[in-house]
């Protein structure tokens, strides 16, 4: 074994698998902000379990957060009040599921992974007059609570806390820039914290082949740059639809086999 778990044979049939999910998850991620935790924590919670598919996402998924925000060549621009509420929220959230995570059975854990899933399609699908009157709803200084609590659990115990704070920052219309900049902006600050309550509740695993890994979200990366340069408003809509209409299909198959 290598010093970053790769094998001698350099990549094994799974590490392949794992690979090639994580491209894909990491041009959606990059294109819109979210999702790739949507698109591989289905896929990868049925080839290595749902305790190593955390740990994978989360040490290859900081490496596409990282080039998000560091190598367009621009100043991010995310929205600072949504990332310290939403991640002050989240804390106890994040200690609440490392601990559901080694308690709750696989296929358990693989239903809430559906069942998130499911609710942020559901969420989309609204009629437009339904989400414009939630839009004029005034912000309290405790709004960002449920999201921010339902997404801390979701983050450690499936690595799916994207969903509640896409549904809370699509709300009112923004620019796409900004909701992808405060969505990756809050999953790196949100990352210590993240791994700290695995290590603590003993659920924390070291990914086998991860230097290929990191190799495979670079590429979706470049990918998902491409595509994102490329969107407006209506298909940047459109895109976080598909992404979680297909994540979808992918959790309930999973959850279901």
């Amino acid at each position: 074994m290598g010093p970053f778990g790769v094998s001698p044979d350099l990549i094994s049939g799974e590490t392949a698998l794992i690979a090639a999910v994580l491209v894909f998850s990491a041009a959606l991620q990059t294109s819109t902000g979210f999702g790739f935790a949507l698109l591989s924590a289905p896929v990868l919670s049925v080839l290595v379990g749902p305790v190593e598919a955390v740990s994978t996402i989360v040490a290859t998924g900081v490496v596409v957060d990282a080039l998000v925000l560091a190598a367009d060549g621009r100043r991010p621009q995310p929205r600072g009040r949504d990332v310290l509420s939403l991640g002050l929220w989240s804390v106890p959230g994040l200690v609440a599921g490392a601990l559901l995570l080694r308690v709750l059975p696989n296929a358990v854990l693989q239903l809430v992974v559906a069942a998130a899933v499911l609710f942020a399609v559901g969420h989309r699908l609204r009629p437009r007059r339904a989400r414009s009157a939630a839009a004029l709803l005034p912000e309290r200084w405790w709004s960002a609570a449920p999201a921010g609590l339902a997404s801390g659990v979701l983050s450690t115990a499936t690595t799916l806390g994207g969903p509640p704070v896409v549904l809370y920052l699509t709300r009112r219309p923004r620019p796409p820039r900004e909701t992808r900049d405060t969505l990756v902006t809050l999953s790196l600050v949100r990352l210590p914290l993240s791994v700290a309550a695995l290590v603590l509740a003993g659920t924390w695993v070291r990914p086998p082949g991860l230097l290929v890994l990191w190799i495979a979200v670079v590429l979706g990366y470049v990918i998902g740059r491409w595509v994102f340069a490329r969107m407006d408003l209506a298909r940047y809509e459109q895109a976080v639809l598909g992404a979680l209409a297909v994540a979808a299909l992918v959790a309930v198959a999973t959850a279901v086999a």
